[in-house]
């Protein structure tokens, strides 16, 4: 067990055009909360591991209001989050907790056809366990997350729901239009070219659309590989 320091954050939600989304431009979203845990003592590289709660401009001061708040996705790992700029994040404050390697959640990732998961924090390929894709389908991949892609895999999973209870339907092709304009307008990302942004778009939203829903992952099943 390791004696953890857990950061609370606020995350800007301005620059997403929500007014401009399909079945999101009746929502005002300003903000969401979020969480991040160092990695450093468990692989020993300087990345963290977020948590984003399904909690939209709420007034929250404490990160003691976040411990019985439910994920909007699983937890992925991450850059440290801005605290300066245009687009930094609020911090909330910190919270210390005991935490074990085994607490920590599998990712997975894929060579070819070849899948395979991690597990206790060992987040690098070389660790990978072989597997199966029906086993490791609902867990989170190894890719860092940028706060540009915090904010996209935000819009992605709040269409899927939409998709999921039938507002609308959407093609791959249209989650990548999507996904354009929503980093384009990302402030993070004002001197990338259009090119460079569709490299990003292209590699990421299949990611995210492979993963099912979280809500609808069993709390059993969330963040561990099926077992045989």
């Amino acid at each position: 067990m390791k004696q953890i320091k857990i950061t609370y954050c606020k995350i800007p939600l301005e620059s997403i055009p929500f007014h401009e989304l399909p079945s999101l431009s009746d929502r005002e979203l300003t903000h969401v909360f979020c969480s991040s845990i160092p990695l450093l003592e468990f692989m020993g590289m300087e990345v963290n591991l977020l948590s984003v709660y399904n909690i939209f401009n709420a007034e929250i001061n404490s990160p003691n209001d976040l411990q019985s708040a439910e994920l909007l996705f699983g937890e992925v790992i991450s850059e440290s989050l801005p605290l300066r700029g245009k687009s930094k994040c609020v911090k909330l404050g910190n919270l210390e907790r005991e935490i074990s390697a085994k607490d920590l959640p599998d990712l997975r990732y894929n060579a070819g056809s070849n899948w395979y998961y991690l597990s206790n924090g060992r987040y690098v390929a070389m660790n990978g366990i072989p597997s199966e894709h029906k086993k490791v389908r609902h867990l989170e991949g190894i890719s860092i997350y940028g706060e540009n892609i915090i904010r996209l895999r935000i819009v992605v999973e709040l269409l899927k729901k939409n998709v999921k209870v039938g507002k609308l339907t959407l093609s791959a092709e249209e989650y990548l239009q999507i996904g354009f304009k929503v980093l384009r307008s990302d402030p993070s990302l004002l001197r990338a070219t259009d090119s460079m942004i569709w490299n990003g778009v292209h590699n990421w939203i299949p990611q995210m659309l492979s993963i099912p829903v979280y809500a609808e992952i069993p709390e059993h099943l969330r963040g561990r590989v099926l077992a045989k």
